[in-house]
């Protein structure tokens, strides 16, 4: 959902394009307390706010601010530029914020991965350094075991199939050799 926040004549018009062009459902708001109606009503992607209807209620950067919530506020100007014009630039910043969106996507989930990461090779670490215990009883050994291979499953969704180094591939690690050695024993 768009709101346009605008007195002029041709808002209806703009709106018009603007959900031609975006494919988006398009409100108009001819006073601020419209637009705070719309905005607190439903969830918008972009607040476009006419420059010149601006000056006239110069509190709109409140309420886009308020009430808009992750809404991108869009200045336009609807006395100088033809509907059209308006609807690319909605459009334009549209595009803006799903760029804008999908970075901060790959940034957190980089994040969580990179901490995730750090996290799964403690565990590994640990339950490895558990299992040398010489005094380990069966049943310990065997749980040691299961949150060894449930860590090493996490740490394989972590890197995904495409992002395990060839050297993690080929050699077998530490802890299978000492699973053997326990198993044998």
């Amino acid at each position: 959902m768009i709101v346009l926040v605008s007195g002029s004549k041709r808002a209806r018009e703009c709106a018009e394009t603007i959900e031609r062009k975006t494919h988006q459902q398009t409100r108009v708001a001819a006073t601020l307390s419209e637009a705070a109606r719309c905005l607190e009503q439903v969830d918008c992607q972009a607040v476009v706010i006419d420059d010149s209807w601006q000056q006239v209620d110069g509190d709109i950067d409140g309420l886009v601010f308020s009430q808009g919530r992750t809404a991108l506020p869009i200045y336009v100007n609807l006395s100088l530029h033809a509907a059209e014009r308006v609807a690319d630039e909605v459009s334009c910043g549209l595009q803006r914020l799903s760029r804008e969106q999908a970075a901060s996507m790959r940034v957190a989930t980089s994040e969580l991965r990179n901490e995730l990461r750090g996290e799964v090779t403690a565990i590994l670490l640990n339950a490895e350094l558990a299992l040398r215990e010489p005094a380990l009883s069966a049943g310990a050994s065997e749980k040691l075991h299961a949150i060894h291979e449930m860590a090493e499953r996490m740490r394989n969704k972590l890197d995904g199939p495409t992002n395990v180094p060839e050297s993690r591939k080929s050699k077998p690690r530490l802890v299978r050799r000492e699973m053997m050695a326990h198993s044998s024993n």
